[in-house]
């Protein structure tokens, strides 16, 4: 676990942002041919503001995320 010094000052940053797209005919997520979910970025965009107003003391360590689509695991 990350421990932080309470004799410094910290900023937070966003490490990676991805996003799905959704057929809107069949509210299903857009595939891969081997059947996963696509998964997109965005190059040059500001995300800086999702981050205004936390504080290193609302963080908390990341784990492997675990994707579900109305309640099934997705690949």
């Amino acid at each position: 676990m990350t421990k932080f010094d309470p004799n410094k000052t910290y900023a937070i940053g966003m490490w990676d942002m991805t996003f799905y797209a959704i057929d809107c005919e069949t509210d299903e997520p857009v595939r891969n041919e081997d059947g996963s979910v696509a998964e997109f970025r965005v190059n040059n965009y500001d995300y800086t503001y999702i981050a205004d107003g936390l504080d290193v003391d609302d963080l908390k360590e990341a784990q492997p995320i675990v994707h579900l689509y109305r309640g099934e695991l997705v690949k």
